[in-house]
């Protein structure tokens, strides 16, 4: 079975929180509200294994290929899922 992971989406935004703790230290100060830190915790975890991955296998029962897509957050704070929704919005 050969593994696909698809095109690397690069987030930005994800680094400047994560690098040197950065999202941590500012969490462990408080006074955040609980809607800010609701979203900026979906905006980590989006794209990543813990919102959870579909799996799609080809038709071909002799094609070994998977490919593994991870879910989005949907949230308006997030950059990836923010900039998709007025697109498809009216």
């Amino acid at each position: 079975m050969t593994r696909s992971g698809g095109d690397f989406q690069p987030r930005p935004l994800k680094r400047l929180f994560t690098a040197n703790q950065c999202w941590t230290s500012f969490l462990d100060a408080g006074g955040l509200r609980d809607i800010e830190v609701e979203a900026v915790t979906k905006m980590l975890a989006c794209g990543t294994r813990i919102l959870g991955v579909k799996e799609y296998n080809c038709d071909k029962p002799e094609c070994p290929h998977v490919r593994y897509v991870t879910n989005s957050c949907g949230s308006r704070a997030c950059p990836s899922c923010g900039k998709k929704r007025p697109q498809t919005c009216g």
